[in-house]
């Protein structure tokens, strides 16, 4: 494997790439693409992701945090702990069965506030729950481990980063130039 790089600040928010390969006249094209939340590598390192729609997935973000900044704020995250910030999120694309005892008495927030405020990119991403809110001008990135292959440790504990939304943007930026510039000289297999 080509040594990874990080771009962006990987104690905060990065994202690790390890330029790929393509398979022979079939026109995909493939990498190791990885969030890195507060210095951890979200997904399996060695897990590849389809590049075209990882990139997709990533410009929608990086377009909601630049242009639709205001759609990852909401009054009711005013004064909540982390963890009533991660469950009202994840409540507003819950069934009434679903939802936790003891968060109960959080509100019900419209669809919208989870559709906005959820991170999901692709199959790298699967095994976390991630969110992300608006607090004093930067990002909150609050994600938990869901299920494997997140390492056992880390299902069902929750962590949080804040990160300025300019060091997210242009994290995200620069990953996208690079994948841009490289991946069609990547090695046929």
């Amino acid at each position: 494997m080509t040594k990874e790089i990080y771009i962006g600040d990987k104690n905060s928010f990065a994202i690790r790439y390890v330029p790929g390969y393509t398979y022979r006249d079939s026109g995909h094209y493939y990498a190791f693409c990885h969030l890195v939340l507060g210095g951890q590598i979200i997904g399996n390192p060695a897990e590849s992701c389809s590049l075209n729609s990882w990139k997709y997935s990533l410009k929608l973000l990086k377009d909601r945090i630049k242009n639709d900044f205001e759609s990852i704020a909401h009054l009711e995250f005013s004064n909540k702990s982390d963890r009533e910030l991660f469950e009202l999120i994840w409540k507003a694309n819950q069934l009434e069965e679903e939802y936790k005892d003891e968060y109960k008495y959080l509100p019900v927030l419209d669809n919208q506030v989870w559709s906005s405020c959820h991170i999901s990119i692709d199959e790298t991403t699967d095994a976390y729950l991630i969110t992300m809110t608006e607090t004093e001008g930067k990002i909150k990135f609050l994600w938990e481990g869901w299920r494997e292959p997140c390492p056992e440790d880390k299902i069902g504990k929750l962590f949080e980063v804040t990160v300025d939304r300019n060091i997210v943007i242009e994290a995200m930026e620069n990953c996208l130039d690079k994948i841009e510039r490289e991946y069609q000289k990547y090695p046929v297999q």
